[in-house]
């Protein structure tokens, strides 16, 4: 939050009003440095969910898992308290978040928009059984000190890092950030522990350094430049990529749970920058990701180097009428095909890496991760996990015309229009002639595609429409609706049945109350 400054392209981004707002940078003021100040600040938010077909694309047929179990309309809510404390004495200010009621990423399956691992509306917020089995649940969300001094500022402890527009990274972690400002750049030094596990068979760390420098000659522009070094031990992280390997005709490679041998490391760099000159605003990122697993234990008895691979793109331009701020924005997320999903044993061996801990919105339905985390943003590679190392899918391409202004004091309204597609098709559908050629399968697997089956790239449209009142500078309510128009890749993506060409269209309603103090 604190840091939310320090990678500041993040503060300028294309769409601010599907984005949760940076909650301890807000709340907790700059302490005085003499004597002792105590300070409070916090967020409170209550949104009710109204879904149709949001995970699986489709509202009738053997979808899902177990077959049959579509989750065609689910209205569910949700709640947040986030509190945050800072006590400042001399140089050093101790700041503590606290979050009330939210479920964690990785406390329940990711819903299928977000992952392959399953559906579920959010009920289990208030515990295991929802409709009022509730779960007194406390998470420490940041705890850190910051010290300044003359020549920077040191953050220790559990603490928000932003990379670019969190395409990559965009999480809380414990560890250590120097920052040191040089003129008009700032530069600054990080080494963060994401994983510490203990338990066996996946005992050991996953460590990130990070290196970054921020060019800000003026308000109107921000450059930043960042590179990193992921060493995973175990691997804790990086397991998840093993287990995805597959030969060429499908069969998992890796099936003995045992990896200790196993490690791997990533090397990131990336730059983001970001101008607003006039009426005119401009968010540019280029993310690039290599790296490897050694040591991978496959079931035939041998332990091999595993490549890792991917990058992302975002361009976009938004220009401000008086009336209205229109505006483009563009994405392009690497991704892999069925012929080279993890696949060993040939040319296109490898894994594709887009992302560490991502938080990035498109859009209300794509790109969206808000039913089921504690953050707004998702990956943007469909489907690839949520939480954690991001690694597989189908990787994007979406552009989006998007449209909004005040329409009175305090009222804002927007909307916008996406096309999105697949950047390989990985995904096989039903040809009507023949539907014996075409089993269901599980998302991302090189089934070939087998004869008379088709693969298809076309994720479809989506629509949104988007209203907030800004009631004062504390409460706000708003309303986001979205409906998505999938295409046969969307439908096949997400583990639906193939008994048609169609998918259905999802839609996704939200109402907001927000109150921040």
């Amino acid at each position: 939050m604190l840091l939310c400054g320090w990678f500041a392209s993040n503060a300028w981004a294309a769409d601010p009003s599907t984005r949760d707002l940076p909650l301890a940078q807000d709340s907790v003021p700059q302490a005085e440095r003499t004597g002792l100040q105590l300070t409070f600040g916090g967020e409170y938010r209550i949104r009710a969910f109204n879904v149709e077909n949001y995970f699986d694309a489709r509202s009738a047929g053997g979808c899902g898992t177990p077959a049959g179990s579509c989750d065609d309309q689910e209205r569910f809510l949700d709640q947040r308290f986030r509190l945050t404390t800072s006590v400042a004495a001399g140089a050093t200010t101790g700041i503590v978040t606290l979050d009330f009621l939210n479920t964690f990423a990785g406390t329940r399956a990711p819903s299928s928009l977000t992952g392959p691992g399953g559906g579920g509306t959010g009920d289990d917020r208030f515990g295991a059984g929802g409709l009022g089995g509730s779960r007194n649940a406390v998470g420490v969300r940041e705890v850190y000190l910051r010290i300044d001094t003359k020549r920077g500022t040191l953050f220790a402890g559990r603490h928000r890092i932003v990379l670019g527009h969190g395409i990559v990274f965009d999480d809380v972690a414990d560890g250590f950030t120097v920052m040191v400002p040089v003129r008009l750049t700032t530069l600054s030094l990080s080494a963060l522990n994401l994983v510490d596990d203990d338990a066996a068979p996946l005992a050991g760390d996953a460590d990130l350094y990070l290196g970054h420098a921020e060019w800000r000659p003026n308000s109107a522009h921000n450059l930043s430049v960042y590179a990193g070094v992921l060493r995973d031990s175990g691997p804790a992280l990086l397991n998840g990529l093993i287990y995805s390997l597959v030969d060429d005709n499908g069969t998992p490679q890796v099936t003995n749970p045992d990896l200790s041998p196993a490690s791997g490391t990533v090397l990131l760099f990336g730059m983001a920058y970001d101008a607003r000159v006039g009426p005119s605003t401009f968010n540019f990122e280029f993310d690039l990701l290599r790296g490897f697993i050694e040591n991978v234990p496959f079931d035939a008895g041998t332990q091999e180097q595993v490549p890792l691979s991917g990058f992302n793109l975002l361009a976009s331009q938004h220009v401000d009428l008086g009336a209205a701020t229109v505006g483009m924005t563009m994405v392009y997320v690497s991704g892999s095909g069925p012929d080279d999903f993890g696949e060993v044993g040939g040319g296109a061996t490898g894994v594709n890496l887009t992302a560490i801990s991502p938080n990035f919105v498109l859009g209300n339905i794509l790109s969206n991760g808000e039913h089921v985390s504690d953050r707004d943003g998702s990956t943007l590679n469909m489907g690839g996990f949520r939480g954690g190392i991001n690694q597989g899918g189908a990787g994007l391409f979406a552009i989006k015309l998007s449209a909004g202004g005040e329409v009175r004091p305090g009222v804002f309204v927007d909307g916008a229009v996406i096309y999105a597609k697949t950047v390989d098709p990985v995904i096989p559908t039903i040809n009507p002639a023949d539907p014996a050629f075409c089993p269901a399968v599980l998302p991302g697997l090189p089934v070939g595609p087998p004869p008379n089956c088709e693969v298809d790239d076309r994720l479809g449209w989506e629509l949104d429409l988007n209203a907030r009142w800004q009631v004062d500078d504390n409460l706000q309510f708003s309303a986001a609706a979205g409906v998505l128009i999938g295409d046969n890749a969307f439908s096949g993506l997400y583990n639906n049945d193939f008994t048609s060409l169609d998918t259905d269209p999802i839609t996704k309603l939200v109402l907001r109350v927000i109150y921040r103090f």
